[in-house]
This record gives structure tokens, sequence and C-alpha cells, in this order.
């Protein structure tokens, strides 16, 4: 136990000094309030299982189709965890590939377009020797079997990347959707905030918000419907949708929003968010669990809890 005890004082100390380092201030940890010092405290002390269902993208589909059914998810064309065996020259374009166990490892390959499959393939054993838990010290990723998958490109029915809306559901309840817009061609993204009646809020986090007004999606019913179905007996969880107007999918599930580090303007953003989420008796929590646990969550080969019943599956499919 005093070696266990140590380890997770150095954990702590570290989460406090990447705290004051990324947002500027002392972080209250058991009695938290904003949601970037909630966050933390999930991070060291929330250890369920289950995020290590949401925090493996391949497992994530699985949750998806036993929660919504199968139609809401993106196609998938190939999954693996050799880099050498991504069948290339059967992949119809337009694809993107992925890892299944971390952030940012985005690979796309445009319709009509060869792939540099030397490349990719090169990214992809990069991606495989990664581990975003013990990076960002998110431990729902730390224990994860490392893989790759490979998804249909997904398009808006304008024939525009979709919007992505990323719906933040709090103890079974929408509260707050971030869209991000990706320009065609270099991709790059804009954001803007909104309350779940479609209200702008005038937020922003490390993206540069979008200049101009974001239209109501046709579909924002049954995609706040969805998210917070998926969210169901949990305190909080993201939910990240692909908007294709009218239809959408289910792109991750995330549990580690920013990493708890959002760095919002203005500040109040962080408290409004962080009001929303409610975490009973945090203390308490975080000592039992330091006198108990280690700070490690193992996967678990079961079927996640709470399986709801299937909503209807989409009527059209996305090409």
């Amino acid at each position: 136990m005093p070696a266990r005890i140590a380890r997770w004082r150095e954990i702590i100390d570290d989460t406090r000094a990447l705290y004051r380092r990324e947002e500027g201030r002392e972080l209250a940890l058991f009695r938290p309030r904003h949601f970037s010092e909630k966050m933390q405290w999930r991070k060291l002390f929330d250890l369920n299982p289950d995020f290590a269902i949401f925090s493996d993208k391949h497992a994530t589909r699985r949750f998806v189709a036993e929660r919504l059914g199968a139609g809401y998810l993106p196609e998938l064309l190939w999954f693996g965890r050799d880099p050498d065996q991504i069948p290339f020259d059967s992949l119809p374009t337009p694809f993107v590939l992925k890892s299944t166990h971390g952030y940012g490892h985005v690979e796309i390959v445009e319709a009509g377009a060869e792939p540099d499959t030397a490349r990719m393939r090169a990214s992809a054993r990069q991606w495989l020797a990664y581990n975003h838990g013990t990076t960002m010290g998110e431990p729902g990723y730390e224990h994860l079997q490392p893989g790759l998958i490979v998804e249909r490109l997904l398009f808006h029915d304008s024939g525009e990347p979709p919007p992505e809306r990323k719906i933040f559901v709090f103890n079974g309840k929408a509260r707050v959707i971030e869209t991000i817009l990706v320009a065609s061609g270099n991709r790059d993204r804009t954001t803007g905030f909104h309350t779940p009646d479609w209200t702008r809020l005038p937020w922003r986090s490390s993206r540069e918000p979008h200049p101009g007004n974001l239209p109501r999606p046709k579909r924002l019913i049954e995609m706040l419907a969805a998210a917070e179905r998926l969210a169901a007996g949990l305190d909080h969880l993201r939910v990240d949708i692909y908007d294709c107007g009218q239809t959408f999918r289910i792109g991750e599930l995330t549990v580690y929003s920013w990493s708890g580090l959002p760095h919002f303007q203005p500040d109040r953003a962080d408290e409004i968010i962080g009001d929303y989420w409610r975490i009973p008796f945090p203390m308490l929590r975080a000592i039992m669990t330091v006198l108990f646990r280690r700070h490690e969550i193992r996967p678990r080969m079961q079927k996640p809890p709470q399986r709801a019943p299937a909503m209807v599956e989409p009527a059209s499919e996305i090409s």
C-alpha cells in the first residue's frame, strides 16, 4: 500500500501541475466546480470499466449498434491490427483510415484518389505504438489493444464534409452542442456553441469561432434523442455525430473531452458547463479510490450496461 499511495500522490501532483500550466489557476480537485476541474477528477478517480468501451472506436460501434441500431454507424470497410493487412487495392474510395485507440489519427483518401499506401502504413505503425492513456493521463485508453479501422467517408447532402455535432449530455440530458464545420479542400475547422434549442452561445475553445450564422440542423431533435439514449446511466458523456442533412451517423463517444483542458473564453463557460455535471461526494469517492484502487481501467469482455430498446434505423443510407 505505501508504494501505491506514493504513486497516487505522484499522479495527483502531475495533474495539478498540468492544470495550473494549461488553465492558469489552481485545481480544486476535491471540491470541483468547473467543467475542467470535474474532468480532472474523472481522469483520476472515476475508474468505470465501461470507459474503455467508449475509448475504443471499434468497441464503441458495437455499443451504438446495440443501443440505437447499426444503421446509425458509418459503413465499416475494414478492421484489423496489422498495417500490412490493410486491403488498399480493394477499398472503395472515398474512405478514412483511423486508429481505434487514439486522438487525431486520421488519413483521408478522397474519391478517385490513389492512396499513398507506404506513407499510410507508416502512419498506422506510429499510431499502433502510441498510448493515449499514458500520454494524457486518461485511464480508459491505457490498456486498450491498439487497432485500425477503415470507414466510408461521409458527406452532407450538399456534397460538403458533414458538420460534426458534439453533444454534451449530463445525467441523461443534452445541455450543450458544439458544432465543428470542416472546410472542403484544406479541411480547416471552425466552431460554434449552441443550447439544445439552438440559441448561439458566445463561447470559444481552442478553435476559431465560425464567423457566420449556423443553420439549425434538420434532424436536431432526433440527434438529441440519440445522444441522450447513448448517454443513459452516465453522469456525463459527449456524443459526436456526423450531420449529413437528412440523416446522421454516430462518430465517437467521448468521456475525456479536451482532456479537461478546454481553454474556454469566457471563463464563465467553464463554470456553466460544470454546473450541469453533478458528481456526488467527490472527496469521499476520491479517498476511497486512492485507498482501495490502482489508477487504471482494464477493459472487460462483456456486453455494455443498460441496453436500451433499439431506435428505428434511418430510412436512407449515406453514399
